[in-house]
């Protein structure tokens, strides 16, 4: 053998396939060549290097396919000679072929004629494939062959006018549609290609091509082009001359910036990508039927639709794809760099992507990606606004991505398209609020504002169900912030939606805002909605149950007990119900899920079996679980004891099994089940993330709005460890704040979190805040039961409270000597302990003789039982010791069963008081059983400062207080509702009072903020010209606003707010306020008031003042009326009665200076000094006095009672009855009596007393002359005094009321009605709240 041939190397064998009337893809091209040739191409690699072959393959139904071969080592002349003679030979003769024309009839379209024609017709070439058979390291590509073959002219298989040669081209090669030149190696594309006119599919996969001609745009019928594997380093801009393109894949080549322009490739379906170095996505968004797009390392699919998307995640080990990256940081810099993430395909891949926990923390620390999101909303494309609410719905479930939103300002957005009209739009975004709301209290507090809350509650009243729906789930999420619940319940207009809507026909709309409702606190509103169960006459009946793992068993056999010997359900029996481990278990289970105590009892069964059946070996197991749970204390390497040894138990297995039990097609958390007319139900867990541990209350309920709330805050330097807020209103002394807890957690993971023993399960965690069992702070959660009855039902006594164990053992001693390690033993079992609790409840219930305290734990050494235990047998002992133990306690038994049925007593009469769901008037409930005086029975008088009737003689306030310390009601006066209120100071200040005669115009009295604005325009209150308080400057003129832009109370209402809130044994407040149009009066102001007569206005004024004497009259009107006719002149007015008031604005004389005319005309203009209101107690004002009045009766003893509006508000607030003046207050005094805007325009310096300043010796002493109220009062002339008598027939009147009310335990309706009786002539009425 010579050198040469050894070094031989073999010849490129090219093959070329022809397919005449198929249209293969090239996949299938490829293979039907790769099998084809696969025994050939080595043995032809082998033979002459000359060798050519030919194969004809004949399908009779999708035409044939020639096959040609030929090796690179020929001259490409002779081979393309050859080949082109060889496919002559192998062409098939044409076929004679029928041609059928339907056309319709010229003169009658309905007549077609049908003509058929036979002509002579060969299949058209459809697809050519050519590929190399051999791979080597030679250069050439075989397209100088194929080039010479599309040349040649060999006869037309088309008939002659379908379509002319183009130039280069003959016409056997025009009708080629499908070209493939994948894997020939070539390194520039001929530019003879570019000129089949009918080309359709040109693949170039694998090949080295760099460069593109710009001629490709010529393929004007191109709709595939595959270029994958190549070397592409740019992309010809003539590309989108090719507007039918419909797949364009340009995978693993060296893209950096591609100019591709998809403007006018509106038909393209597929975008590849993949694995370029990109710089930049291009612009995609003109590709709307998009649908496949593959780029970096991840390919997306969809249907048509977009309804099912599949994206695909690669990852390479290459410099490009590094592993310390993200492994979707390379796709987001793309399609977040700019609006590309509009495109329908990427938002359907962004809302699947963002289903990843790992990719939503990614996403959320990308500000760039978060703000491209947000923009999303705002789209114009309905499914790129349903995507990214989809995606950004999951990254809002993340407490630091959601802080992120916010920051990235996602509710301007979300407040813009809340309020346009598209539904789809509105239901996606709501979506996202929802979920917002949801994730964290401080997320829900920076969203609420006037704006969003405004949208919400015209959602809620939207005509399509599911915005409603979901506006209710919004509204209730964020009221599960403290602040924002706050604010929510000040809402009238909310509140009465939600009563409307939760009596609704549509079950997931009422469904929704009775939820709200359940979250906002509104509990008694949320019981009439659902017509739920009122808490009896008789008092609460309260069911707590110990902890005890597998000991359960005794609680379930000693309730069966209960039902036996009632014929009631637990659920039916009982207004609360808690418990702590496994009797929280069953506390859900009895109460929320409404299981039977059968049931209750497979669950245990099923616990031993799937739970605690197999335990993880461990060494060193000691004899009981307190022992077992002291040895984790007593190293200080407990967490090294923990990693090593883990849980006895897996808690998946649990945790499964609680899944299953709790799962709710209406919603799984624990405030979903109080829309069900369920007990309140409670279980008590121990928050181990805190130091020290504190209990944590999982409650189906929320407390009233207003009850002082221990909350858990977010720490602000963003550790996501959460720190306890102060309670509001928190006082030295009295601890009266609720036990840290919660409504919004699951159901099962409040009895995971409960039911967390150490070392039998693992701690429960929910990434922020750790758990372990209640046991530890309250094995025996009945003083937490009685503290929760005192938050819900603040003044409803306690009627039966009953109490179950688990069973105990007798005391022993301590076997072995002592240790100083035994001390975390023995604070174990004082922490676990059961006893202790029921000493203390067994030492203080005794002194509350009305409350019925039933309390069973059986006592024997059979109930001696490990929490997971397994065994029968032992369960059997267990059983017979808790028999035994109700055969000796049956009369126990039996008197709390005969407790528990004194409410179904008179059912009917229940039930027919549960059905009147009408709004009740005092028509209505004449007669009829009011509320009376509960638990609370202290009264709280309340005054105003600078009250115009603390001077008088006979006042009704003192004789109440009299009477209180007569009969030992406990009274508390606050009087003075004032303060100072900080003023901002004036530049300018009034000249201090020294006279009573004043020269010139008079400068602006200082004024403090009302709700009313204080400056009543139009009216003859108006600012007065001086103030006798000698409080200098000027007040705001608008209420203080706080940095959310919410109301603030001003000073005097704030400071009863907090003597209500922190006075929880007030029962009664008695409001002995005058009111006016604006509200109950809370402060007065004093000023001086000049009328001049003779004049229009001074008899207007006269006028006035004779109305407003006669309307406060209750009785003597005649003889009043009579006298008062004899008054011409203010001079008689002021010599008959220098004291008087004028729509509530008290006047008292002060002196008068007499002018005399040059005409000898005598002007004299009479001083006053006026007590005019300053602040008010206006409805709003009540309705953010949250939990101020809830459950207590108002008693208002103003001249009028209080406006309809004002009324509301107390109801609204949940005040039990409203006492008070049938008399309104007037309106504004410019509405009752004319001419007051003239006498306005007066005051405003058209009328100047005169220029002269004399003394004070020198002023008139007729009548009166002295400044001070006492000698006002002491010159009154006792003719009129029948005005005083109306003030003792009123004292009177009250001390009746009262002596009903708290000595005889009457109803305040009865009590009203026996006062009435005893005093006709007052005219008082009783609201109470109704049905909305």
């Amino acid at each position: 053998m010579s050198w040469g041939l050894g070094w031989k190397r073999p010849s490129e064998i090219f093959h070329l396939t022809l397919s005449y009337g198929i249209d293969d893809p090239p996949e299938n091209l490829a293979r039907t060549s790769t099998s084809s040739r696969s025994s050939s191409s080595s043995s032809s690699s082998s033979s002459s290097s000359g060798s050519i072959s030919s194969i004809l393959s004949q399908d009779q139904d999708l035409g044939f396919r020639i096959e040609l071969d030929w090796s690179a080592s020929d001259d490409e002349d002779q081979v393309a000679l050859k080949l082109q003679s060889q496919l002559m030979v192998a062409l098939p003769m044409p076929q004679d072929t029928v041609v059928v024309e339907l056309r319709p009839r010229d003169d009658d379209e309905s007549v077609v004629d049908l003509g058929m024609k036979v002509v002579k017709r060969r299949e058209p070439l459809r697809a050519v494939t050519m590929a190399k058979a051999v791979a080597s390291g030679q250069q050439s590509d075989g397209t100088g062959i194929l080039i010479r073959l599309l040349r040649s002219d060999l006869p037309s298989s088309m008939p002659p006018n379908v379509g002319d040669a183009v130039a280069g081209s003959g016409h056997h090669w025009t009708s080629l549609a499908a070209l493939s030149l994948c894997g020939c190696g070539l390194s520039v594309l001929p530019v003879e290609l570019t000129q089949l006119p009918h080309l359709e599919k040109l693949y170039l996969d694998n090949n080295r091509l760099t460069v593109l001609p710009p001629e490709l745009g010529e393929l004007r019928s191109l709709k595939v082009l595959r270029i994958d594997n190549n070397m592409l380093v740019s992309v010809p801009a003539e590309l989108r001359q090719c507007m039918q393109l419909v797949e364009l894949s340009l995978e693993h080549n060296k893209l950096v910036r591609p100019l591709l322009d998809f403007r006018a490739m509106a038909e393209l379906r597929v975008l590849r990508l993949f694995g370029n170095p990109l710089e930049f996505l291009p612009e995609i968004l003109p590709l709307h039927k998009l649908r496949h797009l593959s780029l970096a390392n991840i390919r997306i699919v969809a249907d048509e639709n977009l309804r099912s998307v599949n994206v695909q995640i690669e990852m390479e080990n290459s410099s490009y794809f590094g592993a310390s990256r993200h492994k979707l940081s390379a796709v987001f810099s793309l399609i977040f760099r700019f609006s590309s993430c509009h495109h329908p395909l990427l938002a359907s891949a962004l809302g699947k992507i963002m289903q990843d926990q790992g990719n939503r923390v990614f996403v959320g620390k990308d500000e760039n990606a978060v703000r491209q999101l947000i923009s999303m909303i705002s789209s114009d494309n309905c499914h790129v606004v349903e995507q990214a609410c989809s995606a950004l719905s999951s990254l809002a479930s993340d407490d630091s991505v959601a802080l992120h939103l916010m920051k990235a300002d996602i509710m301007q957005p979300i407040g813009t398209v809340l309020k346009s009209a598209g539904l789809e739009e509105v239901i996606s975004v709501l979506q996202v609020v929802v979920q917002l709301a949801f994730t964290s209290d401080t997320v829900a507090e920076k969203m609420l504002t006037k704006d969003i809350l405004k949208s919400l509650k015209n959602l809620c009243a939207h005509k399509d169900p599911e915005v409603q729906r979901l506006a209710l789930l919004a509204v209730g999420n964020l009221a599960f912030s403290l602040e924002n619940r706050r604010i929510l319940v000040s809402s009238e207009s909310l509140r009465e939606l939600l009563l409307r809507l939760a009596v609704a026909t549509e079950p997931r709309v009422y469904k929704a805002a009775a939820r709200a409702l359940a979250i906002l606190g509104e509990n008694e509103n949320l019981r009439r909605a659902i017509k739920g169960r009122q808490v009896g006459k008789q008092g609460l009946r309260i069911l707590s149950m110990d902890g005890g793992g597998m000991k359960g068993l005794a609680t379930v056999q000693m309730l069966k007990e209960i039902e036996k010997g009632t014929g009631k359900r637990i659920h039916e029996l009982f207004d609360l119900i808690c418990g702590t481990s496994t009797g929280g278990m069953l506390a859900v289970a009895l109460g929320i899920k409404l299981m039977t105590l059968e049931e209750c009892e497979d669950i245990y069964k099923n616990l031993g079996k799937l739970v605690f059946a197999d335990p993880v070996p461990k060494d060193n197991e000691a004899a009981t679980w307190r022992e077992k749970l002291d040895q984790l204390y007593k190293s200080s390497s407990q967490s090294f004891r923990v990693v090593v040894h883990g849980s006895k138990h897996s808690a998946e297995q649990f945790e499964r099994l609680l899944k299953e039990m709790c799962a709710d097609e209406d919603g799984d958390l624990m405030i979903d089940s109080a829309v069900k007319n369920v007990p309140k139900v409670f279980v008590v867990s121990t928050l181990v993330s805190m130091m020290p541990a504190q209990p944590f209350v999982f409650r189906n309920y929320q407390y009233p709005a207003g009850t002082p709330e221990v909350a858990l805050v977010a720490t602000s330097d963003g550790s996501g460890i959460n720190v306890l807020a102060s309670p509001i209103g928190e006082q030295v002394g009295y601890k009266r704040s609720a036990f840290i807890g919660s409504c919004k957690h699951q159901v099962w993971k409040a009895i995971r979190a409960s039911s967390a023993a150490p070392y039998y399960l693992d701690d429960f965690s929910d990434d922020v805040n750790r758990w372990q069992d209640g046991a530890i702070v309250a094995n025996n959660p009945t003083i937490f039961a009685i503290r929760e009855a005192q938050l819900l039902w603040p003044d409803t006594k306690i009627d039966c409270l009953v109490s179950v164990g688990c069973g105990s053992v007798r005391t022993r001693v301590r076997k072995g000597g002592w240790r100083y390690l035994d001390t975390g033993q023995v604070l174990i079992e004082s922490s676990c302990s059961v006893d202790r609790v029921e000493e203390a409840l067994s030492t203080l219930l005794p002194m509350l003789p009305e409350i019925q305290y039933f309390r069973f734990n059986p006592v024997d050494e059979r109930c001696d039982m490990e929490l997971d235990e397994t065994d029968p047998t032992i369960w059997l002992k267990l059983e017979s010791a808790i028999e035994e133990y109700i055969q000796k306690n049956h009369h126990a038994f039996e008197n709390v069963c005969d407790r528990l049925l004194l409410p179904f007593q008179h059912e009917e009469k229940w039930s027919e008081n549960l059905r009147s769901k009408l709004p009740k008037t005092k028509e209505s409930l004449e007669g009829a059983d009011g509320p009376t005086l509960g638990w609370r029975r202290n009264v709280l008088l309340v005054e105003a400062s600078h009250n115009p009737d603390s001077g008088r003689v006979i006042h009704h306030a003192r004789e109440l207080e009299s009477f209180c310390a007569r009969n030992g009601i406990r009274l508390s006066l606050m009087q003075g509702l004032s303060g100072i209120v900080k003023t901002v100071p004036s530049t300018t200040f009034p000249t201090p009072f020294q006279s009573p005669l004043f020269t010139g115009s008079f400068p602006s009295s200082p004024r403090m903020f009302s709700p009313d604005l204080g400056q009543r325009i139009g009216r003859i209150d108006l600012v007065p010209p001086l103030s006798l308080d000698g409080q200098l400057g000027k007040t705001i003129a608008s209420p203080p606003m706080s940095p959310r832009g919410l109301r603030q109370l001003s000073f005097p209402v704030k400071s009863l707010h907090e003597k209500l809130q922190n006075s929880p044994q007030v029962g009664v407040i008695h409001l002995a306020l005058q009111n006016d149009s604006d509200g109950l009066i809370v402060s007065w102001h004093n000023d001086v008031f000049v009328v001049a007569e003779p004049g229009e206005l001074a008899e207007k004024f006269l006028q006035n003042v004779k109305f407003s004497l006669l309307s406060t009259m209750r009785s003597h009107r005649r003889r009043g009326a009579s006298l008062l006719a004899n008054i011409s002149t203010i001079s008689d007015l002021v010599a008959f009665k220098p004291y008087f008031q004028i729509g509530g604005i008290v006047h008292r004389y002060l002196g008068r200076q007499t002018l005399v005319m040059e005409d000898d005309q005598e002007i004299a203009s009479y001083m006053f000094r006026r007590t005019v209101p300053s602040m008010h107690l206006s409805p709003e004002d009540v309705r953010w006095m949250v939990g101020a009045w809830r459950d207590r009766i108002i008693i208002c003893t103003g001249t009028y009672g209080p406006t309809h509006a004002l009324i509301k508000a107390f109801l609204d607030s949940g005040a039990k009855a409203i006492v008070c003046s049938s008399s309104e207050p007037p309106e504004s005094l410019s509405t009752t009596v004319d001419g007051y805007i003239e006498l306005n325009v007066m005051e405003n310096g058209k009328f100047e007393i005169g220029e002269d300043e004399a003394d004070d010796e020198n002023i008139p002493a007729s009548p009166v002359s002295d400044w001070e109220d006492s000698d006002a009062e002491r010159n009154v002339d006792h003719t009129f005094s029948f005005w005083d008598d109306d003030e003792e027939e009123l004292s009177h009147f009250v001390c009746q009321l009262y002596d009903s009310l708290f000595r005889e335990g009457a109803s305040i309706n009865v009590a009203l009605q026996h006062a009435l009786a005893s005093y006709r002539r007052m005219r008082y009425v009783c609201h109470l709240p109704g049905v909305q």
